[in-house]
């Protein structure tokens, strides 16, 4: 799905305030990490390596919203580990959705079903979707079979509630790039 006009604007406005302001430096994106805890056991993404207290710890609704306005940037990517095992993530969505921040939810889809009704669409929300690859690539970067499937299913779920979808895929080095144009070719015209 590409950005919306309304993003758009939004962030033309933004930027151009920042100009006539004489800003020279400033943030467009705030990449918000609540929690590291998965629950996934990827080989590939380095969250697992944290002790135990650290993938326990999270940032309340209260700091999450701080460090938003703190920094100022228009986007609020919240990523993780893997967000929806935030107890308060729709609680910190919707007070992000209010100050009308463009907030991308990082996922890897196997939560969507059992959480989908605590979000609404809403012009100013994105659920992303983790996707790296077709069914072999991406299970295998996951860590776990039947990922894939799920995140397909999650990602056709969220669209027939209304919600934005976008997919966010890592390119590593051991996917060959006939699987690669296979896979864009799939998000592109089948998904």
């Amino acid at each position: 799905m590409s950005v919306s006009v309304l993003q758009q604007m939004k962030l033309g406005a933004y930027l151009a305030q920042c100009r006539l302001n004489g800003i020279k430096k400033f943030p467009i994106v705030l990449m918000l990490e609540p929690m590291f805890k998965t629950n996934l056991e990827s080989p590939l993404c380095g969250k697992t390596d944290y002790p135990e207290s650290v993938l326990n710890e999270y940032l309340s609704p209260e700091k999450c919203i701080y460090a938003v306005e703190e920094c100022g940037a228009p986007i609020v990517s919240i990523a993780g580990g893997e967000p929806l095992l935030h107890q308060d993530m729709p609680e910190i969505v919707d007070s992000l959705i209010k100050k009308k921040k463009f907030v991308y939810l990082c996922t890897n889809g196997l939560l969507i079903s059992k959480n989908i009704f605590d979000y609404e669409p809403n012009k100013y929300f994105t659920f992303t979707f983790n996707l790296n690859g077709l069914r072999e690539d991406h299970d295998k970067i996951s860590g776990q079979d039947g990922v894939f499937e799920t995140a397909i299913q999650s990602i056709k779920l969220a669209k027939t509630k209304g919600f934005r979808v976008t997919i966010n895929c890592t390119v590593y080095l051991h996917q060959r790039i006939k699987s690669l144009i296979e896979f864009f070719e799939f998000v592109s015209k089948e998904l």
